[in-house]
Formats: structure tokens, C-alpha cells, sequence
């Protein structure tokens, strides 16, 4: 069905009228399409509902999930043999198929990778379970850019290339994802040009001032820097070694050579 919205308001009174579970953890493992198409045609899931004329805290469902529980769903699941990937597990009407879902909130995971990774699949593991398509990479550059996360080119491939490789491939400029995700690219695009000298000399500066210099911290703290490295060094345990520091993992503070 090719939603509009006034389909949508519709769609939700009559849902509503029949005294139907509207919440969003509901609807987004029964009506993805009508989900999706509340958040791009009105900013947001809530909107649509409240533009619907239906107090929305009368239909919101009280957060149930837990970190430990979506884990222990996805080890189950693991072990079984089950399909992990997003495609598969949001066509599910099962436990595994609302965790999939609720992992996305902001205060669980934000992402589904991320909480793949949390229950023990490493990124080689991680990466054949997304198969990406436009409503997917939206998702995911809004999802990001939401959470204060680095959504310019250079930051997106060193952190998630598959992402970055299937914006690509589906809208032929990374910037053309970004305009259809309706995140200016000109407002996130990292204007400083990277060398291997300004790297070293911005990892040597970091250690000074006691920063975190673990491959994980850097990802998140200073993504443009770490995207820099993993271009130019190759890796960042290899950019952190140019700058002659070492890193012991466990340990908090780095040392020079």
C-alpha cells in the first residue's frame, strides 16, 4: 500500500475504533510500512497518532525490554540456527521479532548490530546479517544522526562500510542518502583534510590530555580522527603506533614508547 497522510490518520482511528494495540512497539512488529510511512510523511510515529486525534499516552506501551533480555533472545536464537539478519528478524511476530525492534531505542542498543555484537558476534559474524535496502540505510543515517553520531562520508565508512557501501550502491552519492534521510550534507561534512602527520599529531595531543586512545573509545569520541587513521595507517592500533603509543587493553591510560 503507497501511504499518504491522510491514509495514515485513517489507518489509525479505525485501528484506534476498534480498540486495535496501537502502541509503537506493536505496530512496529505488525505494521512496519505504516510505521515507516508515519515517521517520514510526519517526523515522527507520535505525530501521526497525535494528528490522528488520539491522546498518545493513552496507547503507549511501558518499556519492558532490558539489555540482558534482548541478549539472552538473540544467544537463543544464535544457537538455534535462526536467521539473525534485520530483514529476517522484523518479519517475525515472535519475542525475537519485538526485540528486534526495541533494540533500536536509543537506551538499549540504538542499533541491531550493536546488539548483536553485545551478545558475543564479532563484526565479521555481524556483517552478513544486514541486508540493506533504502528504508534500512534511512533508517539508519536518521537513527545515527539522531543520536549525535558522525554522519558525514568519511566517519560512516570507518565506522559501519557496509552501511556506507549500500548508501552508495542505492542513492549513487553518499550525500544523496544523506538529503533523502533529510540530514543536510553540507552541515555534517568534515571540512578539515587529514595526513599522516596531523593523525600523528592529533593522537600525540590526545594522550597528553589523558583521553581514552582504546580502538572503541576512538570510534566514539572522535570518529572523524578515527575514520582518518583507519584510511591512512590502515588500522588505528597502526596509527596509534605511529605516534609511538602504546596500548595495553584493560588499561585506561596509554604510554609512550
Amino acid at each position: 500500500m503507497s501511504w499518504t497522510k491522510t491514509t495514515i490518520v485513517q489507518e489509525l482511528k479505525r485501528l484506534h475504533r476498534a480498540r486495535a494495540d496501537i502502541s509503537y512497539n506493536h505496530m512496529a512488529s505488525t505494521a512496519q510500512s505504516l510505521v515507516s510511512a508515519a515517521a517520514v510523511q510526519f517526523g515522527s510515529y507520535r505525530k501521526a497518532v497525535e494528528l490522528a486525534g488520539i491522546d498518545y499516552l493513552s496507547v503507549l506501551r511501558r518499556p519492558r525490554w532490558t539489555r540482558q533480555a534482548i541478549i539472552k533472545l538473540i544467544k537463543q536464537a544464535r544457537r538455534g540456527g535462526q536467521d539473525l539478519n534485520w530483514g529476517a528478524v522484523t518479519k517475525r511476530r515472535d519475542e525475537l521479532g519485538r526485540a528486534a525492534f526495541a533494540a533500536t531505542q536509543t537506551r538499549l542498543f540504538g542499533r541491531w548490530d550493536r546488539a548483536l555484537q553485545a551478545a558475543g558476534l564479532d563484526a565479521d559474524d555481524v556483517s552478513p546479517y544486514r541486508r540493506w535496502n533504502r528504508e534500512t540505510i534511512l533508517f539508519e543515517l536518521k537513527s545515527r544522526h539522531r543520536d549525535g553520531q558522525a554522519v558525514n562520508s568519511g566517519a560512516v565508512q570507518a565506522d559501519d562500510q557496509g552501511l556506507h557501501a549500500a548508501a552508495i550502491r542505492a542513492f549513487g552519492k553518499f550525500d544523496a542518502a544523506l538529503t533523502a534521510a533529510n540530514i543536510p550534507p553540507d552541515s555534517v561534512r568534515q571540512r578539515k583534510s587529514w595526513s599522516k602527520p596531523l593523525v600523528v599529531s592529533s593522537l600525540k595531543a590526545l594522550k597528553k590530555s589523558g583521553a581514552k586512545l582504546s580502538d572503541s573509545a576512538m570510534r566514539r569520541s572522535d570518529p572523524a580522527l578515527y575514520g582518518a587513521s583507519v584510511r591512512l595507517f590502515g588500522t588505528f592500533p597502526a596509527a596509534r603506533k605511529a605516534a609511538g603509543i602504546s596500548f595495553v587493553p584493560g588499561r585506561r591510560t596509554t604510554k609512550p614508547v
